[in-house]
């Protein structure tokens, strides 16, 4: 077992919702600062505890445990609960505030004050250094003393053994990077809390945070793999919120919910899930929910009437035009005319199709045979009303007959739901490894080349895994297992380089592999250093990429039927 060891700035540092109860309205989450060793506690001003040592070599670096030998001593940190920090060290901890701290005495310990929140820190004398606790005070009267008295070694025994109990990973070339994805997978659950009844994911506890519809889905697909009740919960959570005309939110706090929507993705997520599981009572409590979701979408986003999508979207075109879609500054939505769009429509049919398993596996025929009906359907009009014969792809198309033109993944989308005839799918694949336009250095960008808005920016050229994992599968179902292959093999090298140099997995990264994820655009230029409160970069220990990375690495693909 390999155990992240890599120290760089932004990695999440917080108590997992695994471990007991903790908080998403006042999370203590710390994030890595770029000194060692030092946490940046994400407060309303951030405070961050550091312990100056030098020649430091470590054991572990996870999202709730700093294990490490520094010149002095031993030094250990982790989480005695979701407010408190406890280990050892060879030299005393040192605080300090974004704007300054006050210092005052509090019985034993010291209080460390911005105007927002207060650190209480208690350490005591040992043989090799000091052993502490450190509080974030929530008026509930702490006894620093008894932190003092908490039994570390059994805590450090307890990180340890939750790695030790997960399954092997099955490519060694990738067995340090493997546990890294778990790490920030434990790191981004919730527990229950207000609106959201059950333990929840979150793609990332800083700046996300809230809980995401198809973020939900995809944490729960890697998740499934090693911890199948956290997997259920984690789409119980989204499917709890659902109205009761059928609309999902695309995102939910546990204090309230988006106006939107997001990608139809949980019958296939619940439907892999059962596969793992074989637990048909889950396929029977998710089965109505989701039914009343995808017929919510057929009726709310299809203005025209013609049975293809459309995604709600807004006014800011260089921020977030689309957020609804899941890729939100898309230069797919630069054009403010109404259309029907490839990637909605096929998500429609998709589900429509796995949601057809699910009752048939529940024994309920008609409901099987009339989501079937629906998949057919949707397929029948992408092919007629999206495909570019010229072309050979599918694109967007505006309400007055003329296609987008606008080439991104999304085109090639058709192919996991089994859309394409094999012959069409022929000229789509020549299209698709173009190394002219998509089939970038690092395949594939999020818009071609030849777009005059392509660059590193998020949708708008960054390369993203997610997607590419819908392409891996659709590829994979026609046959084109060499090709799949290497564009996933692809991938993992590139996260895997990247989590070499900074520690971190990426939410996306730059389509010339070359550019540190810190250095690409997103919505705006980097700065240097990068710091996500003065400008948000692509963000460290994604939980989608951590998941996807896992899949690739445990090669869980969850291909559909193949075409013959």
């Amino acid at each position: 077992m390999k155990l992240n060891d890599i120290w760089g700035y932004g990695q999440l540092f917080g108590y997992s919702g695994l471990d007991g109860k903790n908080k998403w309205e006042k999370d203590f989450i710390g994030t890595l600062t770029a000194e060692k060793i030092g946490i940046r506690f994400e407060l309303r001003e951030w405070i961050k505890v550091y312990f100056p040592v030098e020649e430091v070599v470590f054991s572990a670096i996870t999202g709730d445990m700093i294990d490490a030998q520094a010149q002095g001593g031993a030094l250990f940190v982790t989480f005695a609960d979701a407010d408190t920090l406890v280990g050892y060290a060879p030299v005393l901890p040192e605080i300090s505030g974004e704007k300054g701290v006050s210092v005052t005495e509090r019985g034993e310990a010291k209080a460390y004050a911005t105007a927002y929140d207060t650190l209480l820190v208690c350490t005591r004398a040992a043989k090799d250094g000091y052993t502490f606790a450190i509080h974030r005070d929530c008026g509930d009267n702490a006894d620093m003393r008894a932190y003092l008295e908490t039994d570390i070694g059994a805590l450090k025994k307890a990180r340890y053994a939750y790695f030790e109990k997960l399954p092997e990973c099955k490519n060694k070339q990738y067995e340090q990077l493997y546990y890294k994805a778990l790490s920030v997978q434990k790191v981004n659950v919730h527990s229950a809390e207000g609106l959201v009844p059950c333990t929840w994911t979150t793609p990332d506890r800083v700046p996300h945070r809230h809980l995401w519809l198809w973020d939900s889905v995809f944490h729960a697909l890697a998740i499934v793999t090693y911890n199948e009740e956290l997997a259920k919960n984690s789409i119980r959570a989204i499917l709890s919120q659902a109205h009761g005309d059928g609309f999902i939110p695309h995102m939910v706090r546990p204090t309230g919910h988006s106006d939107m929507t997001q990608p139809q993705v949980l019958a296939w997520g619940v439907w892999e899930v059962y596969k793992k599981t074989g637990d048909k009572a889950f396929l029977s409590e998710c089965a109505p929910t989701i039914a009343r979701f995808l017929d919510w979408c057929a009726v709310n986003r299809d203005k025209d009437g013609n049975g293809l999508l459309e995604w709600s979207s807004g006014s800011d075109e260089k921020h977030c035009r689309c957020d609804e879609s899941g890729l939100d500054n898309s230069p797919r939505f630069d054009m403010e005319e109404p259309m029907n769009v490839v990637d909605f429509s096929t998500f429609l049919a998709h589900d429509a199709l796995y949601l057809s398993y699910i009752f048939h596996e529940l024994g309920d025929r008609e409901n099987g045979e009339k989501w079937k009906g629906v998949y057919e359907r949707v397929k029948q009009k992408i092919n007629a009303e999206l495909w570019d014969e010229q072309d050979g792809v599918y694109y967007d198309k505006l309400f007055k007959g003329d296609f987008s033109k606008v080439l991104t993944p999304m085109s090639f989308f058709p192919l996991m739901a089994n859309i394409p005839s094999k012959k069409q799918v022929e000229r789509m694949v020549k299209v698709l490894t173009d190394e002219k336009l998509l089939w970038t250095k690092l395949p594939l960008a999020t818009v071609a080349q030849t777009h005059p808005t392509f660059s590193t920016d998020m949708w708008r050229g960054g390369v993203w895994l997610n997607i590419n994992y819908f392409i891996v599968k659709g590829l994979m179902q026609y046959g084109y297992t060499e090709l799949a292959e290497s564009l996933k093999t692809k991938l993992l090298d590139e996260v895997q380089k990247w989590y070499a140099v900074t520690g971190g997995v990426f939410e996306f990264y730059a389509p010339d592999g070359e550019t540190c994820p810190f250095a690409c655009e997103r919505k705006g230029a980097p700065i240097d250093p990068p710091d996500w409160r003065k400008h948000i970069h692509s963000i460290i220990d994604y939980n989608w990429t951590s998941c996807f990375t896992l899949m690739f690495i445990q090669d869980e693909l969850y291909i559909g039927e193949k075409v013959e």
